[in-house]
């Protein structure tokens, strides 16, 4: 099996029963896709997903770099109704095994986030933990937000810095405004060979200089 770097195009015939054609062209790095609600875009995740998670989808196409890769390396970040606690388990395992020089990059981040709130993270400690006012944390002691973006950057540094797809549905959801700006120079700075694909209603996850990164959903319609 061949994996490729990046998704370089989406071909969708038929979103919304047949009205709508989409073709969309992608960023190697970052792609932002905006649009009032009920235009289409978690559909068209959802649809470009389904495809990699090897189910059938008639009328869905995507094109690969390099051409003759066979699959891609992907991770979907959704909208979450309850808080992630069992998936953050999961990561959790995971990390624990990683070696202590994989996570410096990690660390510097949640410092620096957390940090208003005078957490630190405990390098010692296998699992994660966090330090405030000399109480030990768990993650399942902290708010919504905080576990979603631990989740988030979980996710990436498990990669390992390979060529992979992010796919986050409104991931700003939980997410305080400032953490909203910092969150794509902070998973490009976990993954420099990421390439990013999200949808989003916040101008905030734009401010740090990723407006040319923005399609919307009806200037991909060819008709």
């Amino acid at each position: 099996m061949k994996y490729a770097d990046y998704i370089q195009q989406v071909e969708i015939d038929g979103l919304w029963n047949g009205r709508k054609h989409i073709m969309w062209t992608l960023d190697r790095s970052v792609n932002i896709l905006s649009g009032v609600n009920g235009v289409g875009k978690t559909t068209i995740l959802k649809k470009v997903t389904g495809v990699l998670s090897e189910k059938k989808l008639p009328g869905v196409k995507l094109d690969f770099s390099p051409e003759d890769a066979t699959a891609i390396r992907y991770a979907v970040i959704q909208k979450f109704t309850v808080e992630p606690d069992e998936i953050l388990e999961g990561l959790e395992q995971k990390y624990m095994a990683l070696p202590e020089e994989k996570k410096v990059a990690f660390y510097d981040i949640v410092d620096n986030l957390f940090g208003a709130t005078d957490k630190v993270i405990l390098r010692s400690e296998r699992g994660i933990r966090l330090m405030q006012e000399g109480d030990i944390l768990t993650f399942r002691q902290l708010s919504s937000g905080e576990k979603q973006m631990l989740l988030i950057l979980l996710t990436v540094l498990l990669q390992d810095s390979l060529p992979y797809v992010l796919f986050m549905d409104e991931p700003e959801v939980s997410l305080h405004m400032e953490w909203q700006k910092s969150l794509i120079d902070n998973i490009l700075r976990l993954n420099p060979n990421i390439q990013i694909i999200l949808t989003t209603h916040s101008p905030a996850i734009i401010m740090n200089g990723w407006v040319d990164k923005v399609t919307e959903v009806n200037d991909i319609e060819v008709r």
